[in-house]
């Protein structure tokens, strides 16, 4: 999927239409806050319920998705305020053009 860098977009805080910057938002921090000893109690308590990934013999089971949704911001080049998409469209590769 193509997303120009720069987008003309309402800015709700300049209440009027100007030029946005584009920037894709990395998801998925949740990984980086539980230490390796913190996952291997995790994982000895609750078993493989599908912690840090889902198990792939049972992926058929919960269907596991293909791609991740966009997370993207607009940053105002007037105001420097940053908005963020309502909600995000399933690719498996976002490239800012």
């Amino acid at each position: 999927m193509k997303i120009p860098k720069k987008v003309n977009r309402y800015c709700p805080y300049c209440k009027k239409k100007t030029e946005h910057k584009v920037t894709n938002e990395k998801s998925g921090g949740r990984r980086g806050v539980l230490g390796k000893g913190r996952r291997k109690k995790y994982k000895m308590e609750h078993g493989y319920g599908g912690f840090p990934y889902p198990n792939p013999q049972k992926s058929t089971r919960w269907g596991i998705k293909q791609s991740k949704k966009t997370n993207l911001r607009y940053k105002c080049t007037v105001c420097g305020k940053i908005s963020v998409q309502k909600s995000g469209v399933r690719a498996k590769k976002v490239e800012l053009v």
